[in-house]
């Protein structure tokens, strides 16, 4: 069994929908709910840890009632930034050997077997991330012109859940905040600090919503 944590506490600039992305509505249910209920419906999840901004504490504990979200363990207050928010909401965690998993919350497409694939691959290795390949040619920008061309061997699209062992994320995230750095996902946190990330076959259909056109794309993905 793991715990799955989602950071629900970022404001979505890029949306520019007047309010946190997670909050805009997919098919009349919030996404952040969306992302929910494939943890509330997954049988290897004992429970959720959501972070959430202070602002917006009301309007989520609404929806949970009302969408009948029943595996919350607790709600968290977000912090400035995901890792912070993240490590808010493991310090609310016991400290034991269990695997947490961690998914943003923009993300309601995930499918079951990569939630699954994900926790048995943490279970075995510590660690573990769920990856797709760069499928399009990539390019160097100079000047505003085509530069040189990259190869898109070995290059991969992280995506989430991350998961790890709850003690090793806490002891990074704690050695991260010392050392004063930041880092853009859990993967990229344990790597820094040594650990190796056992990577996992992802989809591309687990996207994240950030712009309004993946909020079309996410509406036909559910319709179809």
């Amino acid at each position: 069994m793991f715990r799955a944590l989602i950071p629900c506490a970022g404001v979505g600039e890029r949306m520019g929908a007047g309010k946190p992305k997670q909050f805009l509505t997919l098919k009349g249910i919030p996404i952040f709910v969306h992302t929910l209920r494939a943890f509330e419906f997954h049988p290897l999840c004992a429970g959720i840890y959501l972070v959430v901004h202070k602002d917006y504490l009301a309007f989520v504990e609404k929806n949970l009632y009302e969408f009948g979200v029943k595996k919350i363990e607790t709600i968290v207050e977000g912090g400035p930034t995901r890792q912070e928010s993240v490590y808010n909401g493991l310090r609310q965690m016991d400290s034991n050997e269990g695997i947490v998993l961690v998914h943003d919350a923009v993300r309601p497409l995930v499918e079951e077997r990569i939630i699954t694939n994900v926790y048995l691959e943490a279970l075995n290795f510590s660690a573990a991330i769920p990856v797709i390949p760069v499928r399009d040619a990539i390019i160097k920008e100079s000047d505003g012109y085509l530069g040189e061309p990259l190869s898109r061997e070995g290059l991969f699209l992280v995506q989430t859940p991350q998961g790890a062992k709850s003690s090793i994320l806490m002891e990074c995230m704690e050695r991260a905040k010392i050392d004063g750095l930041n880092f853009p996902d859990e993967g990229s946190l344990l790597h820094h600090y040594g650990y190796r990330i056992k990577l996992v076959e992802g989809s591309s259909l687990n996207i994240k919503i950030t712009y309004p056109q993946d909020l079309l794309l996410a509406e036909r993905l559910l319709s179809s």
